[in-house]
């Protein structure tokens, strides 16, 4: 259900984005032309043109997206640098390799975030349904391939995605048993991973981490 939620908060612009295509399209369905002929209002009044609304609508777009993303991020990451201590949850472990993710590996969120807008007239309503269709089957596999390390929102976390190895034992312990390293994906706070002493972690989603330098 979080992952879900997520998702449909990072989507939720671009839906919006063609919701208001759709109404423009339509020429707003004629409140504008209302507008214009009401006599309280003066003709050339700035808020009543056509580019303001697309300029207030951007400048709107722009907030609810910054404020959707970072509140919504901070509530998903809510008390783990706390929660993920010895004695509570989480367990120790090393980070033996680490390497921020490629644009590649978010090139299929870019494509699913521009496709619907430049290769579908969103005035029609038929080809809004659609494009809100694929967008939820697009979150649906998100959700069920546990897809989270590409969530953009985790850009408003303060926190960085890296691929990687981690091992839940000594060097020791690992030549005599290699099922203890691991190949993963992990989140952390922006510049805290340290190669040469233990580390918190938690599994989030499969292969997905959560690490904190929390030890105690």
């Amino acid at each position: 259900m979080q992952q879900a939620l997520l998702w449909i908060i990072t989507y939720s612009p671009l839906v919006i984005v063609m919701i208001f295509r759709f109404i423009a399209g339509n020429k707003y369905f004629g409140f504008d032309k209302w507008l214009v002929n009401q006599s309280w209002i003066a003709k050339d009044h700035i808020l009543i043109s056509y580019f303001s609304a697309e300029f207030f609508f951007v400048i709107t777009l722009i907030i609810y997206t910054y404020f959707s993303y970072r509140y919504t991020i901070k509530w998903f990451m809510a008390g783990f640098e706390e929660r993920i201590r010895v004695g509570q949850d989480g367990q120790n472990m090393y980070i033996r390799k680490a390497e921020k993710l490629s644009a590649n590996d978010y090139s299929f969120f870019l494509l699913t975030l521009l496709i619907p807008l430049i290769s579908l007239d969103h005035s029609s309503i038929i080809n809004l349904a659609v494009s809100l269709i694929i967008i939820g089957f697009v979150i649906s596999i998100y959700v069920k391939t546990d897809a989270i390390s590409v969530c953009p929102l985790l850009f408003f976390s303060g926190r960085s995605v890296y691929k990687g190895v981690i091992s839940f034992g000594e060097k020791e312990q690992e030549g005599e048993d290699s099922s203890l390293r691991k190949d993963v994906i992990f989140i952390m706070m922006k510049d805290k991973i340290t190669f040469n002493q233990k580390v918190r972690g938690e599994k989030l989603v499969n292969d997905v981490y959560y690490l904190t330098n929390n030890e105690s």
